[in-house]
């Protein structure tokens, strides 16, 4: 593995190139892989791990503002994309068709999206893993319901409520979902990062 940092001053103190590192800690994993012989089909670059990074936040952005009527959020799953909520209970909400999805961004109208309580509902996704699949890439990541202006929708749905698991695959307008898994309850033991 090739590192390489340079450590700058400023204003007095030692600043690393994070940024320059961390491209370079990305590809490591695509240098290796080639360097071995290995396959690199489903190596990421780190535009890749980028473009996703933004695609998961887009998402929190789209599903909380409801943006272009719902259709923002819709938009970043590809046809027949699903997004579940898995409350461990054996009977998953699923949404898997365009017009549930915009509803769950609360379109068409966006009126749930500006009316208590549904308007204290925000998403953050916070620690994302990514890591390349045959079919794509897959990332995980702790779901954070925080409040909004001090308020939330009720006790059970505020701070950190439980993990994030997506399925992404490229397509010919970029990374776009091809699931989102909710998980409430995950058990300590039973994640696999």
């Amino acid at each position: 593995m090739i590192t390489i940092a340079k450590t700058y001053t400023i204003a007095g103190s030692p600043f690393l190139s994070v940024l320059l590192l961390a491209a370079l800690s990305l590809s490591s994993g695509q240098v290796n892989a080639q360097a071995s012989g290995a396959s690199t089909s489903a190596s990421l670059s780190p535009a890749d791990y980028i473009a996703i990074q933004q695609l998961v936040n887009r998402l929190n952005f789209h599903l909380d503002y409801c943006t272009d009527a719902g259709e923002g959020f819709a938009n970043l799953f590809i046809p027949g994309g699903e997004y579940i909520i898995d409350q461990g209970d054996g009977m998953p909400s699923v949404r898997n068709t365009r017009d549930a999805l915009i509803a769950l961004a609360g379109g068409p109208d966006c009126e749930s999206r500006r009316t208590t309580p549904t308007s204290y509902i925000l998403h953050l996704s916070e620690s994302l893993v990514i890591d390349s699949h045959p079919d794509g890439a897959r990332g995980i990541s702790y779901a954070i319901y925080p409040a909004n202006k001090g308020h939330f929708l009720n006790e059970d749905t505020a701070g950190q409520l439980g993990l994030y698991h997506d399925v992404y695959v490229k397509t010919a307008e970029g990374w776009r979902f091809k699931s989102r898994r909710h998980e409430i309850n995950p058990v300590a033991g039973e994640v696999n990062p």
